[in-house]
């Protein structure tokens, strides 16, 4: 089936009360049983789902319901198996090779999300618009798969107990006795055996046989075949929360299987920011934008920035001293020393309009509170009598395609206490090498206007 493409903040409808909608990329039509599947995911989730708010919201208008889709993007799978791609809002029109588009930038960000196996995602797949996010996901699970098979499954001791007719291992005394008065011939004993039946590869078949049903894609149905009968002699896990704790302890000798059981957790553990019980969803892969878009730019500078970084610096707190303790812990997203500056980058996956001044090119005022918060604690705490320069990136859009004018704080009497903000589209849609460089060569110049004054 194939499945069904939303960008955020978008609406999905039921069919048997949407005659008067008509479809596009931010207003979808699923079937009843979808609808009532994910109505019932909402409802179940309100008090367990981590910011349920920020997921999906019910709303009625002229009669007809819809659920709208917030800041999370992934995938969803409804207990009728349909599928439901939440994207980015990352084009403002948002037409059908806009949609495509849309996915691949979405693949590309998500390849640096911390701490996930997206990063072996395939360049190949970046430019498969048309190629599900799911089957994109099964598909590199697979690729993780056939690199393991390839380089040796481990095998690992696994203590066994059993009758035999020969003496294998320690004499268990005491079973021994009791199973073997009569036969004298046989020997109840405890042994090592060095076996591929281990947790790793018991969870690994586990996945296979769980994404089996779930792949609507030939080839990947194919592949999940094969390496099902090349696991054969391997048991499916009957316990999976028991399975993954075993395998903590030995992670240091499996360091080759860290990226598929990365991979087993997501689809077997639904291990994504979002937790949810439930009988109406099957799946439910999704991740904040905002984090994806802080850990895309912290990558990219990281990989290609300049300078003295620091990613989510905590030197600081908003209150210095509360009974004998800092309180309220500021966590800018990059602080970068420059020569005599301090550059303090967040981020902010929003859509603003340089055109509209009147609403202040619709800037969250909180989102300026913080930044001069950021701003000011580290002008007070700033030993080395740095220059502080405060930059909030949003994501390049058709309506903001420019840095903004430079935002003065205050007019200090020092030089030094001055504290400039600077607002700048951060382009998602070019390489992540080519907007960093172009940032970068920004600051500078912005560096060297300030040391003009």
């Amino acid at each position: 089936m194939k499945p069904v493409s939303i960008i955020e903040f978008g609406c999905l409808y039921c069919q048997s009360q949407a005659n008067s909608i008509e479809e596009n990329a931010s207003h979808r039509i699923i079937d009843d049983k979808a609808f009532f599947a994910l109505n019932s995911f909402i409802s179940e989730n309100t008090d367990t789902l981590i910011g349920n708010d920020k997921v999906f919201s019910i709303h009625r208008r002229k009669g007809i319901d819809f659920i709208r889709v917030k800041n999370y993007v992934g995938v969803i799978e409804t207990a009728n198996h349909v599928i439901i791609e939440v994207l980015p809002k990352v084009f403002l029109q948002n037409t059908e090779n806009e949609i495509e588009d849309t996915r691949r930038i979405f693949l590309k960000m998500l390849r640096y999300l911390k701490d996930s196996p997206f990063t072996a995602i395939d360049n190949a797949h970046l430019n498969t618009k048309k190629f599900p996010i799911i089957e994109v996901f099964i598909t590199t699970f697979l690729n993780e798969l056939e690199y393991l098979i390839k380089s040796g499954l481990k095998q690992y001791y696994k203590t066994e107990e059993s009758n035999q007719k020969f003496l294998k291992g320690k004499l268990d005394f005491k079973e021994h006795l009791n199973k073997n008065l009569i036969h004298k011939e046989r020997f109840f004993t405890i042994f090592d055996e060095f076996t591929f039946n281990i947790p790793q590869n018991r969870i690994i078949k586990t996945t296979l046989l769980f994404l089996k049903n779930k792949s609507g894609y030939p080839i990947n149905h194919s592949r999940i075949d094969n390496y099902l009968n090349i696991l054969e002699e391997i048991p499916a896990s009957i316990n999976l929360t028991k399975e993954f704790n075993n395998i903590n302890s030995l992670n240091r000798l499996f360091g080759s299987y860290d990226q598929i059981l990365k991979w087993a957790k997501v689809f077997l553990l639904n291990e994504s920011f979002v937790n949810y019980h439930g009988k109406a969803l099957n799946k439910a892969i999704l991740f904040p934008m905002e984090k994806i878009f802080e850990d895309y730019v912290a990558a990219g500078f990281r990989k290609f920035g300049e300078g003295n970084l620091s990613i989510q610096d905590k030197k600081h707190s908003l209150v210095d001293e509360h009974n004998g303790y800092g309180k309220f812990k500021l966590k800018p997203d990059l602080v970068i020393e420059i020569n005599e500056y301090l550059i303090i980058l967040d981020t902010k996956w929003k859509i603003i309009d340089e055109n509209n001044l009147r609403e202040n090119y619709e800037i969250s005022q909180q989102d300026m509170y913080q930044l001069y918060a950021y701003g000011k604690k580290y002008q007070q705490n700033n030993t080395g009598n740095k220059k502080v320069m405060l930059y909030l990136l949003y994501p390049l859009q058709v309506h903001f395609k420019k840095e903004l004018p430079v935002f003065n704080y205050e007019r200090p009497k020092l030089e030094s206490e001055q504290l400039n903000l600077y607002v700048y589209p951060f382009d998602v849609q070019a390489s992540l090498e080519t907007t960093i460089i172009k940032l970068s060569e920004r600051i500078r110049m912005n560096i060297k206007d300030l040391d003009v004054i």
